[in-house]
């Protein structure tokens, strides 16, 4: 981790916005009366399940293309991208907490960030060629 701290603090806030999901899923939980394993209940609960489920969905991807994009173009590039997607996916919760048709501005950040990500370790995997 040495060479990677800026990378491994973008980690570290990604895995803490998805803590903060898991959170407000179980916050909701009980404020709308909804237990486990029941996954349907009013819409605001809905909300903060599809938040949560979005979160990690997109985690899957992000991860591993933040770690190969810090290896191919360096700890603070991977960790600036790292960054906009955390805000992209901090806009896209706030919007969609408060109604679904606000989560788009989030998501297209997070997106964004995702295809530059993937472009990048693409990009430097064709260089390492040679």
């Amino acid at each position: 981790m040495a060479g990677y701290p800026w990378t491994a603090l973008a980690t570290v806030a990604a895995l803490s916005i998805y803590i903060w999901t898991i959170m407000r899923v179980g916050r909701a939980r009980g404020q709308f009366g909804v237990p486990a394993p029941a996954m349907d209940g009013p819409p605001d609960f809905l909300r903060a399940i599809r938040v949560q489920a979005n979160t990690v969905e997109q985690l899957v991807a992000f991860l591993p293309l933040l770690w190969l994009f810090a290896v191919a173009w360096g700890d603070r590039a991977a960790a600036a991208v790292g960054a906009v997607w955390c805000v992209g996916r901090i806009l896209y919760a706030v919007g969609y907490y408060r109604a679904a048709e606000r989560r788009s501005l989030g998501f297209s950040v997070s997106a964004l960030a995702a295809v530059v990500l993937l472009l990048g370790v693409f990009g430097g995997a064709v260089m390492a060629l040679g």
